[in-house]
């Protein structure tokens, strides 16, 4: 059984098209890459998911809950905002650029949406963050505030943020593209880490070799698109489209 189901996305942004009829499923433990050309919609894709953008048109299920279908004339119809905040709680987000409150220390950011939104009490709420920020490698940064962090460890504390709701799916938006090359190793092994404890992850990614490494399958974009996807070493390494060879062949000679 999927836990994620997209049928069929499509999105513009006035007269673009950004989407053009995308079809994905997700089983749970998987860990799937988007890769593909700036552009492509892979970010575009990745938000409508998680209803930080609407579609025009599509099914999008989660974990068997419906959270948009087509109405008789072909045109998205969300379900009611209440049923939508439940089903978005079942996916964590984390971005290119961290978004931690600046004005609250580490711990703070982490305890503040399970206390707020779950309603789960202060003394919990300390107990999962400082387990998780354990699991992150940060347990030496409670107190500090973004702004005495790293980008490496900021965006540490992010995931580990988004893993304080407990989702069952984990989504990771180019997460480190902000990143100085140095400091990306740091948040790609917690992502390892994660991947190896089965958690359900959706990764928009330009980093070919933890693609290769830890996704499980790959599907690459291009123009709205899906180019092709399939097992992540056969893509990788034996792409059938020229678009994903001109792609790969491009993307490692950079490096």
């Amino acid at each position: 059984m999927y836990i994620l189901q997209a049928l069929d996305l499509h999105k513009s942004f006035k007269k673009t098209k950004v989407l053009k009829g995308i079809t994905l499923q997700l089983a749970k433990g998987e860990v799937l890459a988007i890769i593909g050309p700036s552009g492509s919609g892979k970010s575009t894709l990745l938000r409508c998911l998680n209803r930080l953008e609407t579609i025009d048109s599509g099914v999008i299920e989660i974990d068997g809950e419906i959270m948009v279908r087509n109405d008789p004339k072909g045109r998205a119809v969300y379900s009611s905002e209440k049923d939508i905040a439940r089903i978005r709680r079942k996916m964590g987000m984390v971005f290119q650029n961290f978004n931690l409150f600046p004005h609250k220390s580490v711990l703070e950011n982490l305890m503040l949406a399970p206390m707020l939104v779950q309603r789960i009490d202060a003394v919990k709420a300390k107990e999962r963050a400082l387990a998780l920020l354990d699991k992150v490698g940060l347990s030496d940064k409670v107190h500090n505030y973004p702004f005495e962090l790293s980008g490496g460890q900021q965006q540490r504390v992010a995931i580990a943020r988004a893993l304080a709701m407990n989702p069952e799916i984990m989504c990771f938006d180019e997460p480190t593209s902000a990143l100085d090359p140095e400091l990306t190793g740091e948040v790609l092994n917690v992502m390892k880490d994660l991947a190896s404890d089965k958690m359900t992850m959706i990764v928009v990614t330009h980093e070919i070799g933890f693609a290769r490494e830890v996704a499980d399958r790959v599907i690459f974009m291009d123009d709205g698109l899906i180019v092709e996807q399939g097992i992540a070493e056969d893509v990788l390494l034996n792409p059938q489209h020229e678009r994903t060879k001109t792609f790969l062949s491009t993307v490692l000679m950079a490096r």
